[in-house]
């Protein structure tokens, strides 16, 4: 329903053999237009603290021109294993017309560390008070 109003709005799920959603994947227009902007650096930011419903809310953020944060993407995961960062990787990439980002910073954890080298978006050139950049 949700592409029906935005027919160039990104939405991808899985769930499980229940039907239980297992993660999900959003990107609008908006979000797609200021990737191409502002997405030469790529913040890859996973919120640890698990909601009502036991997911983890994952944002694919940048900085705009006046130094705010965009928001890029938008998931919802149930685990933070590296299979469901790929998936969400090659999402994003997907979405965003396989254009890479410049670099990447994460908060250096390693699953996300290897789902990000698995989908060819870099190597890891240093760390800095536990945040590590990733450049292609």
């Amino acid at each position: 329903q949700l592409c029906s109003k935005d027919p160039i709005m990104v939405v991808a799920y899985n769930v499980d053999v229940e039907k239980r959603l297992q993660h999900l994947f959003w990107c609008d227009v908006e979000s797609r237009m200021n990737y191409v902007i502002f997405g030469d650096v790529l913040a890859f930011n996973v919120n640890y603290r698990k909601n009502k419903y036991n997911c983890h809310i994952v944002v694919f953020s940048g900085v705009n021109h006046h130094n705010n944060t965009t928001m890029f993407v938008i998931a919802l995961v149930t685990n933070e294993i590296e299979e469901i960062y790929v998936w969400l990787l090659e999402q994003f990439l997907k979405a965003m017309k396989e254009t890479h980002p410049s670099s990447v910073i994460t908060d250096g954890d390693l699953v996300m560390r290897n789902a990000i080298r698995l989908c060819s978006l870099g190597c890891i050139i240093g760390c800095v008070l536990g945040i590590y950049c990733i450049m292609r």
